[in-house]
């Protein structure tokens, strides 16, 4: 098992900066927040962007920066952990089918936090199936040529 499930320079060749690259896995950072599915030292390490983002003060995509750009298993607890090893290969594909195949230009706001957090809290709940096919062959779908 990976010690991480994604890495911001994943999808910074696919993106046109930083910020925009950060938007998809900073959206699913806050949601975890406000779903407590951090770890006790990540919250530790994290207090005031975590509370700063529950307010809606900052977005994910800060906390994502500030954790170095990598979603660490490390950082969740195990309800989190557990969540993103059935959940997380498929982020992408549920990501697309709310904002469109355009993932990298969805503008990084709490209106469009708003529309992906009740499909992330139904799948968290088990009311979403899984999608078919994962991250790998979602990018590999959108970037091809």
């Amino acid at each position: 098992m990976q010690p991480f499930f994604d890495d911001l320079d994943n999808h910074l060749p696919h993106a046109s900066d930083l910020a925009q690259a950060s938007v998809p896995m900073g959206m699913l950072l806050a949601w975890c927040a406000r779903m407590q599915l951090f770890s006790p030292a990540f919250l530790q390490e994290h207090e005031q962007l975590v509370l700063r983002i529950q307010v809606e003060e900052v977005l994910g995509s800060e906390l994502l920066i500030a954790a170095g750009g990598r979603l660490d298993r490390a950082f969740f607890n195990a309800r989190g952990q557990s969540f993103l090893d059935g959940f997380y290969a498929g982020y992408f594909d549920l990501f697309c089918a709310e904002f469109g195949d355009q993932p990298y230009l969805v503008k990084d706001s709490w209106d469009n936090y708003h529309r992906i957090a009740p499909v992330l809290t139904r799948a968290l709940l088990g009311e979403v199936k899984q999608p078919q096919s994962g991250f790998v062959s979602r990018l590999t779908r959108l970037f091809k040529g």
